[in-house]
């Protein structure tokens, strides 16, 4: 009987080139599998409580619209109010403005045919009692009693008739010293008269208009000037009362 030597099976050898790149194969495998799965999560992560999401281009420009808004409302509601505050101004003074060269001769005469000038106080003018009078400028410098009261303070002399009543003004405002007598005619028209006053007050002469106040009563306007420089003197308000 022929007894057959046992061998050992010695297990086949893979090259090494296949072994490593099976290997290299399975690492990047489980490389890309982790790096999304890591996405994944991140990108599903849920926002803790507290946390501000970043503002989009929408909310923004939502934002910006809204400060406008807010912005033109305030604006609108200071011109309102200060449209409101011109609406509701006190009414102007009875005082001429300073910037009149043009206007403030038609100015005077609208005022004397209502029996004032423009730069009276409101209730004074032709007519005007003594008490008013004093109510209004208090004592005058020439005395409570006679005739003529001046007010220097306020460049104006009148004179009362036999009942204590305003029959003439006359005012040397500031204001109307600022025209020539030109322009005054020019305004107003040709005078009605002129006169000649130099051999009272050297270098002086007056033109005067006849006017009808609001009763249809001539009263007479008159406008004292300077010949050499044209320039007003004084302005002159009466008319003739029937009382002595």
């Amino acid at each position: 009987m022929i007894k057959h030597s046992h061998q050992p099976h010695e297990a086949k050898k893979l090259p090494y080139k296949l072994i490593t790149a099976t290997a290299l194969m399975a690492i990047s495998f489980v490389v890309i599998t982790g790096c999304g799965n890591s996405g994944e999560a991140k990108s599903t992560a849920p926002i803790t409580e507290g946390a501000v999401a970043p503002s989009t281009d929408s909310t923004v420009q939502q934002t910006s619209n809204n400060s406008k808004s807010a912005a033109d409302s305030k604006n609108t509601g200071k011109v309102s109010e200060q449209g409101s505050t011109s609406a509701h101004q006190s009414p102007a003074s009875s005082a001429a403005p300073s910037n009149h060269t043009h206007s403030f001769p038609a100015t005077i005469l609208s005022a004397a045919k209502l029996g004032t000038l423009p730069n009276l106080p409101k209730g004074l003018g032709l007519g005007t009692g003594s008490d008013l009078l004093f109510e209004l400028w208090g004592k005058s410098e020439s005395g409570s009693t006679g005739h003529l009261r001046s007010y220097a303070k306020h460049h104006t002399d009148i004179v009362l008739d036999g009942s204590d009543k305003v029959t003439e003004i006359t005012s040397s405002d500031p204001s109307y010293k600022k025209l020539v007598i030109n322009q005054v005619i020019k305004e107003l028209g040709k005078p009605t008269e002129r006169n000649d006053t130099s051999k009272d007050v050297p270098d002086t002469a007056e033109v005067s208009y006849t006017i009808k106040n609001t009763s249809g009563l001539d009263q007479y306007l008159v406008f004292s000037y300077q010949t050499k420089t044209q320039k007003v003197n004084y302005v002159r308000l009466y008319f003739n009362s029937m009382t002595p």
